[in-house]
């Protein structure tokens, strides 16, 4: 047998990314019972049994529809946080409106199917340890990305300002894509403006 080359490695790579995301779409619109492996092959244009090799298990498809998921997380977060540290002067209608940004960009197009797909996963994480770990590793990321924020504003207590800016935007999130219609950008800011305005979480 030869030796797999960089390009075959690459080739693997793309092939788990699009059956990834296949799962998270079979998620979002099938939901959990839908998940299996032939409506994955469908959802990535695959014939029969090609996720098989990549994923034999459930359990291995939703660590890598889970790995996906917060991939492209984090890329959004990364974009639009990434440069908030330089942003002078800082001011409360400058975080609101990153904020606001971020939770836009989460909640429509795909992202908003990984909004489905996360809520959807989480409740399955309940019963399933390894995936509560997952879960529980992404969410302390994403804190602790929170608090090299706060504390680059010199917050007074970044630990729990981040804790409670991670709390802020997941409830939003969550209140966006699964709960009746969409709020408007307007009152999203001005319930944002009641807790940050207010909060040593902004440096002036």
């Amino acid at each position: 047998m030869s030796p797999a080359t960089p390009k075959d490695d690459a080739s693997r790579v793309r092939r788990r990314d699009e059956i990834a995301t296949a799962a998270i779409e079979v998620l979002a619109t099938k939901g959990f019972r839908g998940l299996t492996h032939r409506a994955v092959d469908e959802a990535a244009g695959l014939g029969p049994g090609s996720v098989n090799y990549h994923a034999p298990t459930r359990s291995r498809l939703l660590h890598l529809a889970l790995g996906q998921l917060f991939a492209r997380d984090f890329e959004v977060a990364g974009a639009t946080f990434g440069s908030l540290v330089d942003v002078k002067p800082l001011t409360a209608d400058v975080v609101v409106s990153r904020i606001v940004d971020f939770i836009q960009a989460m909640t429509t197009g795909d992202a908003a199917k990984r909004v489905i797909a996360r809520s959807i996963m989480l409740g399955e994480a309940q019963h399933d340890r390894e995936v509560r770990e997952l879960f529980d590793t992404q969410r302390g990321a994403f804190v602790t990305y929170a608090q090299w924020i706060a504390a680059s504003l010199d917050s007074q207590d970044p630990q729990a300002e981040a804790e409670t800016l991670v709390v802020m935007i997941e409830g939003l999130i969550q209140r966006q894509v699964l709960i009746g219609s969409r709020l408007p950008r307007s009152l999203v800011e001005q319930m944002l403006r009641t807790i940050i305005g207010s909060s040593p979480l902004i440096a002036d």
